[in-house]
């Protein structure tokens, strides 16, 4: 009984370090106990085969150089594939040391930490009121506050120190937070939670300010905050906005450089609406109108179909739809710096339409027509990595030979290809006049005569 409990013992001791066994290429395996002692079973056996390979007298034994040559043998046509060889190929992944993954990588972890980094401290609002807690957490994070009744702003100097207290003092409200460029994300604002006399909140140019931001801002702030700036925050949409709809007391919003976000206008119209005495500043209003005016040209093309979600599709001569407008994601996903310059080898499906027609519907999708034919909507802006791929593989296509159709061609090149469709479409059409003519007068002539 001894003997079998240590044996127990070590299978279990095994099964502890099999799950423990990683390798970089492959996922790690679970093998179960059962397994483990068929293979102690086992390799015992190889182990008196080898013993008695060539035996000597007194005990000693001279083993092979390969295990193999010990082991019995089985006929070639009965030796089966060994099923790990043919599998093996699937547990491996694939492990993409570039410099983009990299970059990726420590962006991502950089994130984590900085989510673990913003975390609600409870002991430093018991030990410092709402308050004077939100200030150091806010200005040890590159951000700035400023007192009620103290037109001083306090932020970090050069080497990083600053002036707060350290314990709490009554009477000391926050009103103005200057958290411009930093890297204040939502798990952060539950830092700022209680700051009934805060009136101004600045976000320009947060990188991780998002749609749950302003949710949660709306939540927070609804009886206080009086003027509010997201200019340059990317990450924000129309539906974000529309979660500061509960901010009664807000009076100005600024929203500089954020005009490529579709439908920034109508959300700005809609909280102005919303929230009495509100003015809304930096939305180019007459750039949303042109936006909306080329949406509705294009909406009643002959050839755009919609369905009943509402997506745009361009029909070509052979029936087959390409999507131009509607509810896609249209924000990149990555930054410039992880955008290759040729995408994919797949075979790409043209639409067979008049050059200068697909031109044309081109330019009133703002350029997502063209752009879907290179790229996924979650990866390029629409505009200008679209060309700078184009014009690159312009360049290996010519090359090594391969013909570049003309609606692939660069913004350089494609030019003159549109100028000569678009002279031979208005010689093909005065020849069709002169044609109607000539029959009409010879229509007229025959009327005459009769």
């Amino acid at each position: 009984m001894k003997n079998i409990h240590i044996f127990g013992k070590s299978v279990i001791w095994e099964c502890i370090k099999c799950q423990k066994r990683t390798f970089i290429h492959r996922w790690s395996k679970f093998i179960r106990w059962q397994e483990l002692v068929a293979e102690e079973v086992e390799e015992k056996k190889v182990e008196n085969s080898i013993k008695n390979y060539i035996k000597l007298a007194g005990g000693a034994y001279i083993s092979p150089e390969r295990v193999e040559d010990a082991l019995p043998r089985k006929q070639p046509e009965d030796v089966p594939n060994d099923i790990e060889f043919n599998t093996f190929y699937t547990q491996l992944r694939y492990v993409d040391h570039s410099l983009d993954n990299l970059r990726r990588f420590k962006r991502y972890q950089h994130f984590q930490h900085l989510q673990y980094d913003q975390r609600f401290i409870p002991e430093r609002l018991l030990f410092l009121g709402p308050d004077l807690a939100a200030a150091h957490f806010l200005v040890h994070r590159g951000a700035a506050v400023k007192f009620v009744g103290d037109n001083i702003w306090i932020k970090k100097d050069d080497k990083g120190n600053y002036a707060l207290p350290g314990q709490k003092i009554p009477g000391l409200y926050i009103e103005a937070i200057d958290a411009s460029d930093t890297e204040l994300m939502f798990e952060g604002l539950e830092n700022l939670a209680n700051l009934s006399h805060l009136r101004l909140l600045r976000l320009a140019g947060c990188c991780y300010a998002d749609d749950w931001m302003m949710s949660r801002i709306g939540a927070l702030f609804s009886e206080s905050l009086e003027m509010l700036d997201l200019s340059d925050c990317n990450r924000i949409t129309t539906k974000g906005l529309a979660g500061l709809r509960t901010l009664k007391k807000l009076r100005y919003l600024r929203l500089e450089g954020m005009d490529h976000i579709k439908d920034i206008a109508k959300a700005a119209l809609l909280l102005e609406e919303s929230i009495p005495n509100l003015r809304v500043f930096g939305v180019n209003y007459e750039n949303a109108m042109q936006s909306l005016q080329r949406e509705m040209k294009l909406l009643a093309n002959e050839r755009v179909v919609t369905d009943a979600k509402g997506n745009a599709y361009v029909e070509d001569d052979d029936g087959r739809l390409f999507y131009v407008a509607g509810r896609v994601n249209e924000r990149p996903a990555v930054t410039d710096d992880d955008k290759p310059l040729m995408t994919s080898t797949i075979r790409r499906e043209l639409p067979e339409m008049e050059i200068a027609e697909f031109e044309r519907l081109d330019e009133l999708s703002g350029g997502k027509l063209r752009h879907l034919l290179v790229g996924s909507p979650s990866g390029y802006s629409w505009t200008q990595e679209v060309e700078t791929i184009l014009s690159f593989e312009e360049k290996w296509k010519k090359k090594y030979g391969i013909p570049v159709d003309q609606k692939l061609l660069p913004k350089s090149k494609r030019t003159l290809q549109l100028e000569d469709s678009v002279k031979l479409t208005n010689n093909s059409l005065s020849d069709k006049q002169e044609e109607y003519i000539l029959i009409e007068d010879k229509v007229m002539k025959e009327k005459v005569s009769v």
